[in-house]
């Protein structure tokens, strides 16, 4: 045998096991409902015809996500997801569906054969505004007034300006009774001109079997709009 087939050979060898635990690893069957990690992503916004419903199977929590063997499908709300793999992302199902057709409530299940897996229902009804503040606003208490959001809810507010030194606002704020406060202060570490608004009101949902965590449910939806600030 020679010295240079004696040194590749470990080498080979590790690809060889590299390989085959690759393989079963994406090939083996489900049999326990805590077997993958369900990491479910539903992402929309304002003025988008469609939303993205993004569905991956991780081995753990952070982990690899993995295409489901034969015979094991994916069911939104009774119609089948379609698989899709890359090398940046590994395995996903994803569907793209109408905003406006897609309010109310949904059901997102993994199917063995004719078996469920795992069954979860959600609601998604898209974050709106009552009333728009308007083309320009003035250097007061900003109260936005909100549809599709429950009565004491979270949202994340982003406001920036045109100037380079300024901070803007970045934070998690408390809706209460459906309304949105920007307050007087809040807009005095603004300069008068256009601004940028964002609202995005993001869900987190764990999933849950019993006492173990078994995936997570995130749903987001933003809306952004334009103003002049002035004094």
């Amino acid at each position: 045998m020679s010295r240079l087939f004696i040194r590749f050979f470990p080498l080979l060898s590790i690809v060889f096991l590299v390989s085959c635990s690759g393989k079963d690893k994406n090939s083996r069957a489900i049999t326990d409902p805590q077997e993958f990690y369900l990491d479910y992503l539903i992402t929309a916004e304002e003025g988008d015809d469609k939303l993205t419903v993004l569905v991956r199977f991780r081995d753990e929590e952070g982990g690899d996500a993995l295409l489901l063997p034969p015979g094991t499908t994916v069911l939104l709300d009774s119609s089948r997801l379609e698989a899709d793999s890359s090398k940046r992302t590994g395995g996903f199902y994803e569907a793209h569906l109408a905003i406006d057709s897609f309010q109310g409530k949904h059901s997102l299940v993994l199917m063995q054969g004719d078996q469920p897996v795992h069954a979860h229902t959600f609601d998604f009804f898209p974050m709106m505004l009552e009333e728009e503040p308007g083309d320009s606003v003035s250097r007061q208490d900003l109260v936005l007034r909100l549809q599709g959001v429950r009565k004491d809810d979270y949202v994340r507010v982003i406001v920036t300006d045109t100037a380079f030194y300024s901070e803007g606002i970045n934070r998690m704020d408390t809706i209460r009774d459906r309304r949105l406060l920007i307050s007087q202060s809040d807009l005095g570490a603004l300069v008068n001109g256009p601004i940028q608004l964002l609202l995005s009101r993001e869900w987190e949902i764990p999933l849950e079997k019993g006492d173990s965590k078994t995936g997570q449910l995130s749903i987001s939806y933003s809306l952004r709009r334009e103003f002049i600030l002035k004094d």
